[in-house]
């Protein structure tokens, strides 16, 4: 076939020369081991490459082929999202069920914290009146709070001490017999002692005898006498009582039918008093026994309270 020249110029650049040709052939034969040819390097030419990777590591993009994933596999990736949803529900569901537990053990141990021990002898009750108070426990006192007798006389209390016992009295259930007898209770002591027995309803057998009551005591005992029904017998011997005391005392006898033996002995009550406890006698009839030997009774008293007794009668 003959070329013209007019298309062997406009060819003539895109083919490759002799030249070339051969250097390639000469390229090819130089890459044989042992006169076997191995594969030539997979490599562009030089004029053909973008640039050199020797010695440098190329890191793909994350993007990319992420990018590339989704371009991919549209329907896989929008099924994703659905997935996401159910993960976050489910993830919720559980979270609330976590903290509806943690608030269930909560308040386990919030009930366990304000149970108590019930205490019947009040001990606890006492340790801490002591340490309100300022005293020092009285281990007699600790010993026998479990028994049906409290005897207790001489220990040389004092008011503050009193106060503490009658704080652990309130809501001791054992005692029924209580006797302070000489222990300096004075008016203040007596006065703790008339609060509890507003509250205790176990005691029925009460013994102050020789504590200074005085007039403060005389009026604490006497209201007391007006709201307990309990008590059945009381002695007061000995305790200052006189005539200012003598209205407190009528009052109680008066109006007060459960206690069955009153000890007033060895006070200051005169003739006037007399005159008051007469009338007061008249209206009780639970009273079995009465001891106001000791006293300052003269004539008229002793006729007044002979009356009353009559009358009782």
């Amino acid at each position: 076939m003959v070329l013209s020249k007019r298309f062997s110029k406009d060819m003539s650049p895109m083919l490759p020369s002799v030249e070339e040709a051969k250097d390639a052939e000469e390229e090819e034969g130089s890459h044989s081991l042992g006169g076997i040819p191995s594969r030539p390097p997979s490599r562009p030419l030089p004029h053909l490459s973008q640039g050199s990777a020797d010695n440098k590591t190329g890191m793909r993009s994350t993007t990319a082929r992420s990018v590339t994933e989704e371009d991919e596999n549209p329907e896989k990736n929008e099924d994703v999202p659905a997935e996401e949803e159910t993960v976050t529900e489910e993830q919720t569901e559980d979270s609330d069920k976590s903290k509806e537990t943690v608030d269930d053990w909560d308040t386990d141990l919030e009930i366990e914290e304000v149970k108590h021990s019930y205490d019947p002898s009040g001990k606890a009750r006492y340790l801490s009146a002591c340490q309100v108070f300022g005293v020092v426990p009285v281990s007699y006192f600790l010993r026998h709070m479990g028994d049906s007798e409290l005897i207790m006389r001489h220990h040389g209390l004092g008011a503050e001490a009193a106060k503490a016992i009658a704080v652990s009295l309130v809501t001791n259930t054992s005692i029924v017999n209580l006797d302070l007898s000489d222990n300096w209770l004075e008016g203040e002591g007596a006065m703790a002692i008339a609060d509890m027995l507003k509250e205790n309803c176990y005691i029925s057998e009460l013994h102050l005898c020789d504590n200074k009551l005085a007039l403060r005591g005389a009026k604490a005992l006497s209201l007391m006498l007006l709201e307990n029904i309990t008590l059945q017998k009381v002695n007061l011997s000995g305790n200052e009582f006189d005539d200012r005391t003598a209205s407190y005392f009528s009052e109680a006898i008066m109006n007060n039918q459960k206690v069955e033996s009153l000890d007033l002995s060895h006070n200051m009550f005169g003739d006037g008093s007399g005159e008051m406890f007469g009338p007061a006698l008249a209206e009780n009839t639970g009273m079995l026994e009465l001891n106001l030997s000791w006293n300052y009774f003269h004539g008229k008293a002793a006729i007044a309270i002979a009356k009353g007794l009559g009358v009782g009668v």
